[in-house]
């Protein structure tokens, strides 16, 4: 035998040995595919439902993608006293129909019928099925202490206040989420919460058209209960209202001059001061609190006033006046 085949010979046992690959190893068991925990499973009451939700995982324990559509396994039951038993509660547990799930891009939500709940503790879990229905197990818990419906704010209405939109709906609640959006579009996003049926928007700008819905909430165990949301509301706040009176204006009279100081206004939408000098305008579109006047004859004595005026042209009432003599 030459060299040369026995060189090829010992290469092509080579690769019936190792698979071809050049490196020997123990051969990988077989994927599982169990897609991974839900660890986002969140509930709250809202009027006479429970809505959970969670995010759907998208691959498995191997971090692979979850072959085929996964299952989906939703069970809610009363949370027995004392420690909690996973598997006690399992089986004594409801499992949620499909019918009641839907999915918008991996978010998963479920609306369970409490009506015949109230007074108690439900625990709610899911767990998301692979082939076969292997899993993980259960997500992380949620418990949810039912409560008589909370009652839906009505008659909501708004109103323009001093840069601010002014809230006011019925409802007898303990507290009240407040939520806006721009126009009649976008997310919305609670603003604030409020004690009473009323509530002030400081946090507009004027030219824009808000919509807002109020709930009513309530705590329960270490969640609050909602109501379903009022109707929303659409307002576009108008500015009606001047900016405060300028405070403490000095006069310093000079040989031929006259220097005014104020105090400067704190209001976001201040545009500018005017200064009156015996009841008529001298001065327009001041943007700082001074102004000194030099058009003054010696021997004679002048009353000065200031007002302020924002960006709709809402001008304040006058100062207090404040006079000077040139000597």
């Amino acid at each position: 035998m030459t060299r040369r085949v026995a060189i090829v010979i010992a290469a092509v046992v080579a690769s019936a040995m190792f698979g071809g690959c050049g490196y020997p190893g123990e051969p990988l068991p077989p994927a599982l595919n169990r897609p991974v925990r839900v660890v986002d499973l969140n509930a709250v009451q809202q009027g006479s439902k429970i809505l959970v939700h969670f995010t759907i995982p998208k691959v498995t324990t191997e971090g692979m993608p979850i072959p085929g559509t996964p299952e989906i396994e939703v069970r809610i039951g009363e949370a027995p006293p004392g420690p909690f038993n996973t598997a006690a509660w399992e089986k004594s547990s409801e499992r949620i129909p499909a019918s009641v799930i839907t999915v918008n891009n991996q978010v998963a939500l479920a609306t369970v019928d409490a009506s015949k709940m109230t007074g108690k503790t439900e625990a709610i879990f899911v767990r998301v099925l692979g082939p076969h229905g292997r899993n993980v197990g259960w997500s992380n818990p949620q418990q949810v202490t039912v409560v008589p419906p909370l009652p839906t704010p009505e008659g909501l209405t708004a109103g323009d206040a001093p840069d601010a939109v002014r809230l006011e709906w019925h409802a007898a609640a303990a507290q009240f989420r407040v939520y806006r959006r721009s126009g009649d579009a976008g997310e919305w996003k609670q603003i604030g919460i409020a004690d009473k049926p009323f509530y002030l928007d400081a946090t507009i700008d004027y030219g824009k058209t808000y919509e807002y819905t109020v709930q009513s909430i309530e705590k329960s165990g270490d969640k609050y209960a909602e109501s379903e949301a009022s109707k929303s509301f659409s307002f576009k706040p108008e500015d009606k209202y001047p900016p405060a009176v300028p405070t403490g204006l000095t006069a310093v009279a000079g040989s031929r001059n006259v220097e005014l100081t104020w105090e400067r206004n704190t209001e976001k939408d201040l545009a500018a001061y005017r200064v009156y000098r015996d009841g008529k305008k001298i001065a327009d579109g001041l943007t700082a609190p001074s102004y000194s006047d030099k058009d003054v004859k010696p021997g004679t004595k002048y009353s000065y006033q200031v007002s302020s005026v924002d960006g709709a042209g809402n001008e304040s009432v006058l100062s207090a006046p404040m006079e000077a003599s040139i000597p």
